[in-house]
């Protein structure tokens, strides 16, 4: 079996000129050769060029300076050995030291931010079979360093990720390519300082074509270490005559000395291993970082050998971040360094999640903040946060890509975004927890059982409240235990909005998400701007789950009143909630509801199934009072006149003690805030005006106006007709269609009725006002109009009964 095995090589073993780039030995240079040995840019993209000039004798000269020009003008601009598209075109690029030269041709392409990236055009081409597997590898690999070798037709922008993963896979995969792929590819896979990696050749390395153990070759010229370091633990290694690698080098070996290496540290982690043993080890114990050019992502930290549970290793990072992003990828990848260190059960590669995000973690840890870009306005690790925060819905070890929206993470995987719950466990519960997540992995195979192990409570205690967190918007956002207060992260995770408002219609209904992944949440931000959207129920799918089957299902909620309060509740144990937005104190604008699954199968994966379909119902039915006039008419067989009638200004009130923010209806069991507004006892007034002539005599009494007696009648309103009550005579009325109603009014009190007329027309006669209001007969119910109002006309027993009523809306008390 075919095996590459120890596939480094040594660093530099001499001390060169600590200040090259002079020009002392501009006059002994007899040849000058360029890495790259080709260019092609699009406009706006640049390229970092390394000048390598040798004497007659082949020995690398370090103390050159290097003159630069292209011709013709116009396509690029080169500057120090950078070059940057400037419009499409072509051009020479010449490099002089002393009496030698050589030129550089460059090709600039057009540029759209708009066209597909170069991930997206390999992959496409890969899928319509124009490359094979082997040329997707080699192609992304070049696209991601800049290789002259990536065909014209792939040509695209390179979104960066955090990792170079594309060398992982080469890492991977080397043993199984065919001989020529290797030969192509394997400068990739030595240290940067050997002779033979691909900052140094333009050509392949005859030594990684054939798969004999390559030969450590040591190194004397074009790359050096910081001499005399803050930090004796770790040499940072650059190219000499690449301007500004140096001042770069220096600057990252402070860092690493006063903040990144004794902060990890601190936390009782364990130190790299060193690469003592490695048969090409730069020439030291020491962990060696090396500045990279043309490098599109942001680091790699790279194993020694072939034990894939325990390495020693050696660190990649790009030489064209700005200080301060430099500083956060060293701590990312030395915190890869330190994953290295610990023997793992499993392959290091198949903890991949929990590696990215508490090596983003560490970022935050060291730094606080650490603000990087053009302006300094971004914290380096916000970046990634979009990469989690846009896809909550995914389970906590998802590695999926394409959720990352900042330019400088676009190829990121999501779980360099998951470094938010380390980060909430952190401020929370305290590093130690991360730090012994990272050690459980010695004993347990499965991340997620190793994290589950070691949280307070474990997962199905601590992932609801990350839940809640994570949302990070109004009015988690104004609260000391926010990513906001923590850190100033203003991203708000990506939610499903819904405007609930009726915008006229009489009803309305939406169905929710009814599955979830293990370790997932989903949030739903639900809006309320409509007066006429007045009954609300929100029926939680997921009670059954959570009441029957046990399942770590989450269900909270926080919504604001008009007032502009904030009320925080746990709906989990609740099958329906519901709002009365004609209530002042339940009158919801925003409703936030979260829902989360703290479930877990120790290899991932896995998804839960909501017992039955959760949804979001309204309508314009009233629920507070209903305000307007009755009137019944009763004219008996051989009246004349008018008759009697009964006119009533009536208002039907919700009793005061359901309309407040917070109850339970003990004939509604496992609801919120729902029943209370289906019982209204009416208050007003009513006028007996009786007229009427029957036997020769005349009946008459008022125009009289008399108050509602207490009891004397009731509105029952069925607004939504899904609740379940183990009350008889309530499930009965259920029963009925949504929207349905009844309503009855009378007065049993005795009035005097004046007679006159004939001899026989004897008086005063007494009398009942009796029924002032029936809106049916125990059958069939009138319904809520599509307008919201109550009204209509019904006979019984020779009365004409008719009614309007209006839905009324309590006003805002502000002192309330």
């Amino acid at each position: 079996m075919c095996l590459l095995t120890f596939v480094l090589a040594c660093g530099s073993t001499t001390e060169p000129d600590p200040s090259p780039g002079g020009g002392g030995d501009n006059g002994k240079a007899a040849a000058l050769t360029l890495s790259p040995d080709g260019a092609t840019l699009l406009v706006g993209e640049s390229l970092t060029l390394a000048a390598l000039a040798v004497d007659d004798a082949g020995e690398v000269l370090e103390d050159v300076q290097v003159d630069w020009s292209a011709s013709p003008p116009g396509a690029v601009t080169v500057t120090g050995g950078r070059i940057e598209g400037m419009a499409v075109g072509f051009s020479v690029i010449t490099a002089r030291v002393g009496s030698a030269s050589a030129t550089l041709n460059v090709l600039v392409m057009p540029s759209d931010e708009s066209s597909p990236s170069s991930a997206e055009v390999l992959t496409s081409a890969h899928e319509a079979g124009l490359i094979n597997d082997e040329e997707l590898l080699a192609y992304r690999v070049y696209a991601a360093f800049g290789d002259p070798r990536l065909p014209l037709q792939y040509k695209a922008r390179v979104d960066p990720g955090f990792d170079a993963t594309s060398l992982e896979d080469l890492r991977q995969r080397f043993n199984d390519l065919s001989a020529p792929m290797q030969a192509a590819l394997g400068m990739y896979l030595l240290r940067p300082a050997d002779p033979g990696s691909w900052l140094n050749a333009p050509t392949p390395d005859a030594r990684l074509s054939s798969m004999e153990e390559p030969r450590c070759r040591p190194f004397s010229g074009g790359w050096s270490y910081v001499k005399d370091p803050a930090s004796s633990k770790v040499r940072v290694w650059y190219q000499v005559n690449v301007p500004g690698q140096r001042d770069r080098a220096l600057k990252l070996d402070e860092a690493i000395a006063k903040d990144i290496w004794p902060k990890l540290m601190a936390l009782g982690l364990k130190e790299p291993l060193t690469d003592e043993a490695a048969p090409c080890n730069g020439g030291s114990s020491q962990l060696d970082l090396y500045l990279v050019r043309n490098m599109a992502d942001r680091g790699l930290t790279v194993p020694e050998g072939w034990d894939r549970t325990q390495a020693a290793t050696y660190i990649l990072l790009p030489d064209n971040a700005d200080e301060n992003a430099l500083k956060g990828a060293a701590t990312h990848e030395l915190m890869h360094a330190i994953q290295w260190s610990y023997k793992t059960r499993g392959r290091q590669a198949d903890y991949g999640w929990i590696r990215d995000a508490t090596a983003n973690w560490a970022i935050d840890h060291v730094y606080g903040t650490l603000l990087v870009g053009p302006n300094q306005q971004q914290q380096f690790e916000h970046m990634f946060a979009g990469c989690f925060m846009n896809s909550p819905d995914l389970p906590l070890e998802s590695q999926n890509t394409g959720y990352c929206t900042s330019s400088g993470a676009k190829e990121a995987g999501r779980d360099y975004g998951a470094y938010l719950f380390f980060q909430f466990l952190a401020k929370k519960y305290g590093p130690s927890v991360v730090v012994a997540a990272l050690a459980k992995l010695t004993t347990e195979t499965s991340s997620l059982t190793a994290v589950d192990s070691v949280v307070p409570g474990n997962l199905e205690k601590v992932w609801p409240e990350f839940s809640k967190v994570l949302w990070n918007g109004t009015p988690i956002s104004t609260r000391a235990e926010s990513f906001k207060a923590w850190d100033n992260l203003k991203e708000v995770s990506r939610h499903s909005d819904l405007n609930a408002d009726l915008s006229g219609w009489p009803e309305a209904s939406d169905e929710l998400h009814d599955e979830l992944y293990n370790l997932s949440n989903r949030y739903y931000l639900i809006r309320f701007s409509d007066p006429g959207t007045r009954s609300v129920l929100f029926h939680n799918g997921w009670f059954k789950n959570i009441t029957e089957s046990k399942d770590p299902v989450k269900v909270f909620a926080f919504w604001k009143d008009e007032a502009g309060a904030w009320h925080d509740e746990d709906w989990s144990e609740y099958e329906y909630v519901g709002f009365c937005r004609d209530m002042q104190a339940q009158r919801a604008q925003d409703v936030v509801v979260v829902v989360s699954n703290a479930k877990f199968a120790p290899g991932g994966g896995g998804t839960l199934k909501a017992a039955e379909t959760p949804s979001l119902k309204r309508s314009n039915v009233g629920c507070w009072k209903y305000k307007g006039t009755t009137r019944s008419v009763l004219k008996g067989t051989g009246w004349s006149g008018r008759g009697k009638t009964l006119d009533a200004n009536v208002e039907f009130t919700v009793p005061g003690g359901f309309a407040i923010p917070d109850y339970d209806d003990p004939s509604f069991p496992h609801t919120k805030r729902v029943g209370g507004f289906m019982l209204m006892p009416p208050k007003g007034d009513f006028t007996l005006d009786i007229d009427y002539g029957s036997g020769g005599c005349r009946y008459t009494h008022g125009p009289a106006t008399y108050p509602l007696v207490d009891a004397g009648g009731m509105l029952l309103m069925n607004p939504f007709n899904e609740l379940q009550s183990p009350d008889p005579d309530i499930q009965d009325w259920l029963s009925h269609p949504s929207r349905a109603y009844t309503a009855a009014l009378g007065d049993a009190r005795l009035v005097s009725v004046s007679v006159t007329g004939g001899p026989d027309c004897r008086g005063p006669e007494l009398d009942v006002p009796g029924n002032i209001l029936l809106t049916d007969d125990g059958g069939t119910k009138p319904v809520v109009s599509p307008t919201g109002e109550l009204s209509g006309q019904f006979v019984h027993e020779g009365i004409n009964f008719s009614w309007t009523l209006q839905p009324q809306r309590e006003p805002l008390n502000p002192v309330r």
